[in-house]
């Protein structure tokens, strides 16, 4: 009885998947909207940016998700949750991405960066922040027929410290075949905050969203002049399209689904067994209550219960990422004190394996255990000394280490490390022993 049921319900969807269709595309966006930074200079605007384009887009048709002041775990798994849902939403589905706040660039890849960001060394850039290519990755995984992304995020470096990274504003991305990348400037260059409660920017665009039928190529056109305007010619807006369909924002025939009467469609479906019913709401709550309890044992009760579960893929990614957020606080439970006699030349604990038995006098002139940064080709790194890319000496180390006791949250000290994730709380000690 049950699998006759669930044959019919799959033919009443398809057909309601056929109807709703015919009536209005889907639109999913994602909106990021960071302002209360607590490393890097805070900034005004974004959030308020972030909560009108929300709006803007919600009266547009738009089934959105909105996060504001995010930190990584948070924006990381938005994105991963964003993927999976244009994925199940099928190709004609338009997917938007929008984010205002800080973003830097490095090595001419984009970062758009959390709340809870602290940086000390540019090679960390990509474990501190979240690389905008990944948004791009994941709706172009989706093979929906148009992505759009718009970065509101060229603002001035708050690394100023970090002499490393001493480029302005973003770079321009490769946009994959069907999407349309927007920036608030020209790359390289800094966009400006504005006088009111909005960016010059942001506020232009929602202006040009509410237009009529008109062509998403000419909106940002009408940006990009607002902008000039307002600016007196030192902001200019940029885009790169590789769109293959034609998109506007408003179409004034945007009409909610219509109403499908299940029970006229399938007679027999008023007689349900009501057990199919209790099955459903029970799995919604059991996983409601696991996700809500961010507890990976509630979590992996769900999935003991329900192995082929309606949620199995997000209560998955959310046990993944509390257990590396675990693993992150389990390291930072390893007692500075463990390290409290360290000195220059102290041959380091046996327990620290990728360097124990060498001294930071010694560190200085060795090599490191694995690339400093995913995606470098061995011969430029193995074998090669650390110096090569720092310029290390005693007082270089001793600086490093007194900024870890600024920022020293079990994030920042236990990030990967070519010496091993350890070795910034050894510096972090030696500091603390007033680096002799």
């Amino acid at each position: 009885m049950i699998n006759q049921f669930l044959s019919l319900v799959v033919i009443c969807l398809f057909y309601v998947a056929q109807t709703v269709s015919a009536a209005a595309e889907a639109r999913i966006a994602l909106i990021v909207g960071n302002s209360t930074y607590g490393q890097v200079s805070p900034l005004d605007n974004p959030s308020h940016d972030a909560q009108l384009m929300a709006t803007t887009l919600e009266r547009l048709g738009f089934d959105v998700r909105l996060l504001v002041d995010a930190n990584q775990i948070s924006m990381k798994r938005a994105i991963a949750q964003f993927g999976r849902d244009l994925r199940m939403a099928g190709e004609d589905t338009t997917g938007l991405f929008y984010y205002a706040g800080h973003g830097v660039q490095s090595f001419g890849n984009n970062y758009l960066l959390p709340v809870d960001v602290a940086l000390l060394d540019a090679a960390d850039l990509d474990l501190v922040a979240v690389e905008a290519q990944s948004v791009l990755r994941q709706m172009a995984s989706a093979r929906n027929r148009t992505n759009i992304v718009i970065l509101d995020a060229c603002r001035n470096n708050p690394f100023e410290t970090v002499a490393e990274l001493d480029q302005n504003g973003l770079a321009e991305m490769k946009a994959p075949t069907g999407s349309f990348v927007a920036y608030a400037t020209a790359p390289g260059e800094v966009a400006f905050d504005g006088e009111g409660s909005n960016s010059p920017f942001t506020a232009a665009l929602v202006q040009q969203m509410d237009v009529p039928g008109l062509q998403i190529e000419q909106a940002f056109k009408n940006v990009r002049r607002d902008v000039l305007a307002q600016s007196q010619g030192l902001q200019t807006p940029w885009d790169t399209s590789s769109l293959v369909s034609d998109f506007s924002f408003r179409t004034d025939d945007i009409t909610p689904a219509p109403h499908v009467d299940l029970v006229a469609l399938v007679p027999n479906l008023a007689n349900v067994p009501s057990e199919i019913a209790t099955l459903h709401s029970a799995e919604m709550a059991m996983y409601k209550e696991a996700e809500a309890s961010q507890s990976i044992e509630a979590l992996e009760a769900y999935l003991r219960t329900y192995p082929q579960g309606a949620h199995l893929t997000a209560v998955q990614a959310a046990i993944e990422a509390l257990r590396a957020e675990a693993e992150v606080q389990n390291a930072s439970a390893v007692p500075i004190a463990a390290f409290a006699t360290v000195t220059y030349d102290t041959q380091l604990d046996a327990g620290l394996s990728e360097i124990a038995g060498r001294s930071m006098a010694e560190l200085i002139t060795g090599t490191p255990n694995y690339a400093p940064f995913e995606g470098l080709p061995e011969e430029v790194w193995k074998g090669q000394s650390c110096s090569n890319c720092h310029d290390w000496n005693r007082d270089r180390l001793c600086e490093q280490g007194q900024r870890y006791q600024v920022t020293a949250s079990a994030r920042s000290l236990h990030k990967p490390h070519p010496f091993g994730g350890q070795f910034k709380t050894v510096l972090r000690a030696w500091a603390d022993n007033s680096c002799r």
